[in-house]
């Protein structure tokens, strides 16, 4: 009796065992030909992203790593930025060089580093006869809080005399950071099954976008408080160090016409002028474009190289008046 329980044990194990190994090859089969955003993410994260000690940034980017992540190559430079390798004496060739500080949108996810907005900054800096440079700061999930502090404890060394803060409609959040087990931080088929989960959660909620950023741009919301204070924190140091600092924000653009975030335009421009720091909208150059062109590949809706010459057109445009 004892013996057949055990081998209907077993039986059941190694079947789920073989069930598991085959479902993980299929699933690497497929993501190999067929770019899951979550997959790519995840590889993101297991490549190019390191976890740090600080709570307030949580990791960091591995310095001179590469890695091909949705068919592009992201290669990050001796600072840990997306960006070329350099020194401050780089710095002395130019009369303006800026460091972009944001998220996956700034740091051009899905999108070769030639056609990010930062580059295409210094090319139309190259042809307007501009000694300007400018520097990728931006790593992926980010918000205000990590962005600064990641800034103040790794790169205020470095000579800049512009901050850009390519502020993002998400950068309130109160990111908690994840969890992970051997089954998500190892395989494919755990992350599917987690995000499967997740998108039940979500759909039982039933919350639109203008409710979840409403929440986060209460003036309540830990996460907004927190946020204010950091740009302040950031504009106290450049302040103290003679650097311009910029706030430039860049709007969701799941829908853009009609867009029903108008109301965080309007908080961030208030804060920027109750605390002097240059504000500009990026809202208006964006609209004027359907939504849907402006989309990266694979159901992933961080802007593609066309939207990125939009923003780059735009913020040099803001910087050469």
């Amino acid at each position: 009796m004892f013996k057949n329980l055990v081998k209907t044990l077993s039986l059941i194990f190694f079947s789920l065992l073989i069930g598991i190994i085959l479902c993980e090859m299929i699933l690497r089969i497929k993501h190999n030909f067929l770019i899951n955003y979550d997959i790519e993410m995840w590889k993101y994260a297991k490549i190019l992203k390191k976890k740090v000690e600080n709570k307030k940034i949580n990791h960091v980017h591995v310095i001179n790593k590469s890695a091909n992540l949705q068919k592009v190559e992201i290669k990050i430079n001796n600072y840990g930025q997306r960006d070329i390798n350099f020194t401050n004496q780089d710095f002395l060739k130019y009369d303006r060089s800026f460091l972009i500080l944001g998220s996956s949108v700034a740091l051009g996810w899905g999108v070769n580093s030639k056609d990010t907005f930062s580059n295409y900054l210094n090319k139309k800096s190259i042809n307007s006869d501009k000694k300007w440079i400018f520097i990728n700061g931006g790593v992926g999930n980010y918000n205000a809080e990590r962005y600064v502090n990641n800034y103040l404890e790794n790169w205020k060394s470095l000579n800049f005399t512009d901050i850009i803060i390519h502020f993002f409609v998400n950068d309130t959040e109160v990111i908690v950071a994840s969890e992970t087990n051997f089954f998500t931080e190892n395989f494919h088929l755990g992350v599917v099954l987690w995000k499967l989960y997740n998108s039940y959660k979500s759909q039982f909620k039933q919350e639109s976008i203008k409710e979840y950023y409403s929440e986060r741009f209460e003036d309540t919301y830990p996460g907004f408080i927190i946020a204010k204070q950091e740009i302040k924190n950031l504009m106290n140091h450049c302040e103290k160090h003679n650097i311009n600092c910029h706030l430039i924000l860049m709007p969701d653009i799941h829908k853009l016409n009609p867009y029903n975030l108008n109301f965080i335009n309007k908080k961030m421009l208030q804060f920027s002028q109750e605390i002097g720091i240059p504000f500009f909208d990026l809202l208006p150059a964006l609209q004027i474009t359907d939504s849907k062109k402006l989309w990266n590949k694979y159901k992933d809706p961080h802007p593609n190289k066309y939207a990125h010459g939009i923003i780059g057109d735009a913020i040099f445009n803001y910087l050469n008046k």
